[in-house]
């Protein structure tokens, strides 16, 4: 049973446990998939907590010690041995108990104001505000008041009052506002819902709302990452399963990449899709795409271009190269608008077991009804005799493919830059560690996707990397030190390179030993 409301799914805090977060509110980026892993919320008060201590403020407070208030919380909830809750005075452990001694929420300061000090709400606010304004006039007074008051209770000692204020105004410039903290807490509960429940569904509503993100591309191409290490794979379009939008075409299909989605394409897929509506193209030849589809519907160059680059128009009858329709598409812009005319009303008015197999064949049989001009001839002639016999190779490549598919629908979806490549040493794939098929070395032949470089505390160099292949992509790959300054001219966004390493088992990440340049 679907229960969107049921917050005791331990399927769906698995899925929030296991930082399996992307696509989840408030979780869904590397920090908050890091700090759930972490933390291990298994309640929405401990999910509230968590989207509270991810706040930078709360990541930039430090304790006595130097640890950041949000570790502080995550080694104390983890009973760690040097990590015990403590408090500075008990009369704060009713208040300050579901946090572990830790003041994450804005309410937690106006209830020790109103146990220790007598406030009551209208002035325990105030209290809120004057430290979120940090006048020092307005401060000064409200300290005072506190003071006095506690001196009244009797609840604590001057002292303590002193320092309990202290704690107060320094954690209230980081402390959130428990009841916004609650409701992020549900929402971020129902998409992990959701996603546990109705993953397809999930990133397919996901990937069409990926455009309205501050980087579209990057979202898509991390929300297609995220499907296929979910097992789930997202399509090229293809002849036989065209649409607007990212769509799954059956109850037990994958999702399929939506033709407006391609860079360059737009409005022009409505076009296609409403032709497609009254029309089978499923078994169109390329010529079939190049008549009734480009020249037909009038597609702009660029929408062209980029729709022959992912592979759109391949399906069951066209298994053209897609090199090979660049190449024919080029010499057709390079035909006059009669002479392309002529060839429609010749492909068009020819027997369908007849129909010209090729442009330049086309080309020929166009000679036979349209009288062309003695000075466009030999240009003609040598447009027919390119396409016979082309200035380039065009059969296709993997890389090419790749680089394409990267550049129009943000993510390789055929193949990777390392595919088709001779790796006799590779002997596992990225989708091995995330699975945990892989227990000890392992080689893997990757493209770098990101790469952040950080300082140890003895100021050495290190490098964390996300790494991707034909499998899916992977975000746990470390690089000490030693091998970071041995290799670190290897370790560049967007190269490709094996990786030779073992894995952490006690974090189960990736640790490069060496590096080699594919």
């Amino acid at each position: 049973m679907f229960d969107i409301n049921n917050f005791d799914d331990p399927e769906v805090w698995d899925t929030i446990c296991d930082g399996d977060t992307k696509g989840v509110f408030q979780l869904e980026s590397n920090l908050g998939r890091h700090w759930a892993k972490e933390t291990q919320p298994r309640s929405i008060k401990d999910l509230a907590a968590l989207v509270s201590l991810i706040r930078p403020g709360t990541l930039l407070a430090k304790d006595a010690s130097g640890k950041s208030m949000t570790q502080v919380y995550a080694d104390r909830k983890a009973n760690k041995a040097d990590s015990p809750v403590e408090y500075l005075h008990e009369s704060l452990e009713p208040i300050l108990k579901e946090t572990y001694g830790v003041l994450v929420y804005q309410e937690q300061s106006m209830m020790i104001a109103q146990s220790l000090a007598g406030f009551d709400l209208k002035e325990a606010d105030a209290l809120r505000k004057a430290i979120g304004k940090k006048k020092a006039d307005l401060m000064e007074k409200v300290k005072k008041a506190f003071l006095e008051g506690a001196q009244e209770q009797g609840v604590v000692s001057n002292e303590i009052a002193e320092e309990i204020f202290g704690w107060i105004e320094k954690s209230n410039r980081y402390a959130f506002n428990k009841s916004h903290a609650v409701s992020y807490a549900i929402n971020a509960y129902w998409s992990a819902y959701c996603k546990t429940h109705r993953r397809k569904t999930f990133y397919e509503k996901y990937l069409n709302r990926a455009e309205k993100k501050p980087k579209p591309d990057i979202e898509k191409k991390q929300l297609i990452m995220d499907a296929k290490r979910a097992g789930i794979e997202v399509l090229p379009p293809r002849l036989q399963h065209l649409y607007n939008d990212f769509h799954r075409h059956s109850e037990k299909s994958e999702i399929v990449y939506g033709l407006r989605h391609v860079k360059h394409v737009g409005k022009e897929s409505e076009k296609i899709v409403e032709y497609i509506s009254n029309t089978d193209v499923s078994g169109y030849t390329w010529m079939d795409c190049l008549i009734h589809l480009v020249a037909g519907l009038r597609l702009n160059k660029r929408a062209t271009i980029a729709l022959i680059s992912v592979g759109a128009f391949n399906g069951k009858n066209n298994r053209e190269s897609r090199q090979k329709m660049l190449y024919e598409f080029d010499s057709w812009k390079q035909l006059s608008a009669r002479e392309q005319q002529g060839i429609i009303d010749n492909y068009k008015s020819e027997d369908p077991s007849v129909y010209s197999a090729s442009l330049a064949e086309a080309i020929e049989n166009m000679f036979k009804t349209v009288k062309i001009n003695s000075r466009r001839k030999p240009t003609v002639d040598d447009i027919k005799d390119s396409l016979e016999n082309p200035f380039y190779d065009v059969e296709d490549k993997a890389g090419i493919i790749a680089i394409d598919e990267e550049k129009y629908m943000s993510c390789s979806l055929t193949c990777n830059k390392v595919d088709g490549l001779d790796l006799n040493m590779v002997t596992n794939v990225c989708q091995d560690v995330v699975n945990k098929v892989i227990t000890k070395k392992a080689n893997l032949a990757v493209e770098i996707e990101r790469i952040k470089v950080i300082k140890t505390k003895k100021g050495d160099e290190m490098a964390f990397l996300t790494v991707e292949d034909g499998s899916g992509s992977l975000e746990d790959v470390t690089v000490f030190p030693e091998q970071y300054g041995s290799h670190k001219d290897l370790l560049l966004e967007n190269n490709t390179v094996l990786l030779m390493g073992e894995i952490d088992k006690k974090r189960g990440s990736f640790i490069v030993n060496k590096v080699s340049q594919i």
